[in-house]
């Protein structure tokens, strides 16, 4: 019986490793301060902008900063080459779409088509939804863009 006891603890101990390994794969690369340049670039993978800037701390020198325009995230480094802070920026696209939004002109309305349009737009987003589950099944996961309500 201790036989079969051991087979199933080290069975369910290997079951937990799995899992554990598993879940810390997926995991999105994390930037913590104190990292070297190397450890960030290993982390993070080659920034897509790098630049020189002035030290945060006002001691008159230029000090290393990486951007990352994917995740939106960018590092500075201290005077020891070693992360000193950690900033969140918006994506572009984000940033763009907001601008384009902006500069449209207000949509006229229709009084036949605006309320069909509000009519089915659930509709329209659960099969928007229902395709970007079925992507995520694939392995492209990705939030969906709703559009507009009023634009068909």
């Amino acid at each position: 019986m201790s036989a079969r006891c051991f087979a199933a603890s080290a069975s369910a101990l290997l079951l937990a490793l799995a899992i554990a390994s598993c879940s810390t794969a997926n995991n999105p690369a994390q930037l913590t301060t104190g990292m070297t340049a190397d450890q960030t670039v290993q982390a993070m993978g080659p920034p897509d902008l790098k630049d020189s800037v002035p030290d945060p701390d006002h001691s008159g020198a230029t000090v290393s900063r990486y951007v990352w325009l994917d995740s939106g995230k960018v590092a500075v480094f201290g005077s020891n080459d070693r992360v000193a802070s950690i900033q969140q920026i918006e994506a572009p696209e984000k940033a763009q779409t907001e601008v384009q939004a902006r500069n449209q002109p207000p949509s006229t309305f229709d009084p036949i088509e605006t309320p069909l349009n509000y009519t089915f737009f659930p509709i329209k987003a659960a099969l928007i939804y229902i395709g970007a589950g079925l992507n995520c099944v694939a392995g492209s996961c990705q939030k969906p863009k709703l559009p507009d309500p009023s634009h068909g």
